[in-house]
């Protein structure tokens, strides 16, 4: 599957193994409508998809909070654990759920500003500095969400410089080489985040409007034990303007 993403131009891949393949399809189906729609409910478009509205999104959402410096991350990361202790969810889902948090954080404060539009490489800026504020005007969005069966992760950023084979082709990598191989050990962060994102949830959702917003969801789910939601088929979609 992970092939297919990196080598076909393929916008939706939902495998019949995978967690609630039907409601993925669903998702898939709005998404190919409307593809801004994803931007504007990501919450909806994957839970919701037959109400994509404002009171659907916000009737979902547990966590909803804007940040633009470094600084912010633990009060996200704290916010987001409360949220699930809340809820009485498993310990192994919050370490997880909060590890995808933390990575989503990361990349819209650390890598997205930082890409080089030509080469679509970060040149690396320490993930210990918590100085790093994002320009006048711009944040990014951070947000949880649930309903009985699946939790969501995710995070926009206002910048819309991902590269979606290169961050497929990350993961790949990881998988046929292993994280010892792949882990980067200088500046700019280890370099398996994407891997750990993908690792964590049951499906990913992406979107890219270059130069203006990247948004990224991790589906996490629930009900399940840890074996069983690992050994999952993954769900893939994407739609790049």
């Amino acid at each position: 599957m992970l092939n297919l993403t990196v080598n076909a131009d393929l916008g939706h891949i939902c495998q019949k193994g995978g967690h609630l393949y039907d409601k993925e399809i669903l998702s898939a189906e709005s998404m190919v409508r409307c593809p801004e729609s994803y931007l504007e409910f990501p919450v909806a478009t994957i839970l919701s998809p037959n109400d994509m509205s404002i009171d659907a999104e916000k009737k979902l959402l547990l966590i909803d909070q804007t940040f633009n410096c470094s600084s912010q991350k633990q009060d996200s990361l704290t916010l987001i654990t409360d949220a699930m202790q809340s809820k009485g969810l498993s310990q192994t889902i919050m370490d997880d759920v909060v590890a995808v948090a933390d990575e989503l954080f990361t990349n819209a404060i650390f890598n997205a500003p930082f890409v080089d539009k030509t080469t679509h490489v970060n040149p690396g800026v320490s993930r210990s500095d918590l100085t790093i504020t994002m320009d006048s005007g711009k944040s990014g969005r951070l947000f949880l969400a649930h309903d009985e069966s699946r939790l969501v992760i995710g995070c926009r950023d206002p910048f819309g410089s991902l590269e979606l084979k290169r961050y497929m082709a990350k993961i790949l990598a990881t998988y046929q080489q292993g994280a010892a191989a792949t882990i980067n050990f200088g500046s700019g962060g280890a370099g398996i985040g994407s891997y750990i994102i993908f690792n964590a949830g049951s499906s990913l959702f992406f979107g890219v409007w270059p130069g203006r917003a990247t948004q990224l969801c991790c589906v996490v789910p629930l009900g399940l034990s840890n074996r069983k939601r690992v050994q999952l088929s993954k769900h893939i979609h994407w739609v790049q303007r």
